[in-house]
């Protein structure tokens, strides 16, 4: 019987630990909380749009910035697109910010591609192996954040962005911060 009760408490651990994603930030943005954004100084290779090699997001410390997780293999991440792009050019005409895009383990060259063909001008970098993603609690895309520009996580979108309201308001949320 303790053998049983044993394993059973076993299962339950090993269960909890390894739910899945953290939703941590989320809690704290639905309390009212700008927690603030994970790997700020973490430097991921550069894609395009930017004249590094790496980049780290604190590269935008002082600026508004919408991150979004997406890949080339992600069909609901091409429908976002645009929107994503009219967010860069508002971001540029109204706040100092940018929208920064991260391919999550994409490969490099279908990335590029997907790039061109939606359009898209605003900088991106690659998270290889999705140990970036992880620490915002992403294993699904597409995923939106914005940040301020203290670089505290104001909104998170989990799945395709379908409003523009709620985009600009979150930036509008953000550049006040």
């Amino acid at each position: 019987m303790s053998i049983l009760a044993a394993a059973l408490i076993g299962l339950l651990v090993y269960g909890l630990a390894k739910q899945g994603t953290s939703r941590a930030l989320d809690a704290a943005v639905r309390a009212g909380q700008r927690p603030r954004a994970p790997e700020i100084t973490r430097a991921l290779p550069v894609l395009v749009g930017i004249d590094r090699r790496t980049a780290a997001l604190e590269r935008w410390r002082g600026q508004v910035v919408v991150i979004n997780f997406w890949a080339s293999w992600c069909p609901t991440c091409g429908a976002e697109a645009g929107l994503l792009e009219r967010a860069e050019h508002y971001l540029n005409a109204r706040h100092e910010g940018t929208v920064l895009g991260v391919t999550y383990k994409d490969i490099t060259s279908y990335s590029l591609s997907w790039l061109r063909q939606h359009g898209l001008t605003f900088p991106n970098v690659r998270d290889i192996d999705g140990s970036f993603a992880e620490g915002y609690g992403t294993a699904q895309l597409p995923e939106t954040f914005v940040l301020d520009r203290r670089l505290r996580v104001v909104a998170i979108s989990r799945g395709e962005l379908t409003s523009e309201s709620w985009l600009v308001h979150a930036m509008n949320a953000a550049a006040q911060a």
